[in-house]
């Protein structure tokens, strides 16, 4: 009898191990699904990076980009007046909606050498601001495209104001030659800006 009892002890000892160890990996399981519903959630939460943009241009044998927020629209080549004694890069002007908009070539305006100078399939970036209204007479304006933004260390010394650093186009194999300067059009402008007895300018 008492072996019986003593065998009846045990076989209740491993029962509840095998209870025990069951709902250690029920708990074990649950655990794990609690920590990938969290990790879940984080993923969701966490914000995407948003890449700045650009709008790519040739002017030059360089390539520029000018932020995207600046520009109100990309426009074919126009026919311009000549400005009598206006600066040198201060190609002209044309009508658009009743307003004159003043035309700085982008090339001259940072003392570059044009690589062509035919303008007759050159772009005109028509820049988001009220007044005065300007466009920049580019070669080529190529494309809208995401950016990341160079470091220091990748590119220094910058070589006029207007230019506020360098960026390469998002998904371009790592070349020297797809980098890109930031001009800050705002910059660019600010010689040409200040009192004139030039009309438009």
């Amino acid at each position: 009898m008492t072996m019986v009892k003593s065998v009846r002890r045990k076989l209740r000892q491993i029962e509840r191990g095998r209870i025990r160890s069951a709902e250690e990996r029920v708990q074990h399981i649950l655990d794990e699904r609690t920590e990938s519903l969290a990790s879940r959630r984080k993923d969701k939460a966490a914000p995407v990076e948003t890449l700045p943009r650009a709008l790519v241009c040739g002017a030059g044998r360089e390539r520029f980009g000018i932020p995207i927020e600046t520009v109100a629209e990309v426009l074919p080549p126009q026919k311009v007046m000549p400005v009598p004694d206006g600066p040198p890069a201060l190609v002209g002007l044309f009508g658009r909606g009743g307003r004159l908009v003043s035309v700085i070539d982008l090339a001259l305006a940072l003392g570059i050498e044009p690589s062509s100078t035919e303008h007759g399939d050159h772009h005109f970036v028509l820049l988001r601001r009220d007044q005065p209204q300007v466009a920049l007479r580019v070669e080529r304006a190529f494309a809208v495209a995401d950016i990341r933004l160079l470091t220091r260390e990748d590119a220094t010394g910058y070589r006029s104001d207007a230019v506020t650093g360098y960026a390469r186009v998002q998904d371009i194999a790592d070349d020297q030659t797809d980098i890109l300067s930031l001009l800050d059009p705002e910059r660019l402008l600010r010689p040409f800006l200040s009192p004139s007895p030039v009309p438009g300018v």
